[in-house]
């Protein structure tokens, strides 16, 4: 029915929005020429283990690659 439709319609295009504006920003920061990194989201928080996730995905990454430990 068009009751269950319409909000999914208006959350699609909402999603729809978030991308571009994504793609908008990642350009820009693409033009900066300066590095950057992409983690994953966490819906739920970050605990102990995801940080260790987070860490382990920024040094697949390269960051910190040369730096004084």
């Amino acid at each position: 029915s068009a009751a269950l439709v319409r909000p999914l319609i208006e959350q699609a295009a909402e999603h729809a929005q978030r991308v571009g504006l994504e793609r908008e920003q990642r350009a820009v920061l693409a033009g900066l020429g300066l590095p950057t990194a992409e983690l994953p989201l966490f819906g739920d928080g970050v605990d102990l283990g995801a940080l260790h996730d987070l860490a382990a995905e920024l040094r697949k990454q390269g960051v910190g690659e040369g730096a004084d430990t």
